[in-house]
């Protein structure tokens, strides 16, 4: 994985973590996340640009699991 990769990753899990200990809302959780969400599906979408498939886009639902 790539160093930003990683770091997001990172970031993620402490929303998670914050959010199922009640250190933030959900709303807060989920305004946090936002600007990861968008890198992360921005890829998605150059990826599958360049191999002719749909993106598999993340929602923050999913990442909280």
């Amino acid at each position: 994985m790539s160093e930003e990769a990683i770091k997001n990753r990172e970031i993620i899990n402490n929303i998670r973590v914050a959010l199922c200990t009640g250190k933030i809302s959900y709303d807060q959780a989920r305004e946090y996340a936002k600007p990861i969400i968008e890198k992360i599906n921005a890829k998605s979408v150059e990826i599958a640009k360049k191999y002719n498939t749909k993106p598999q886009l993340v929602s923050f639902e999913a990442l909280m699991r």
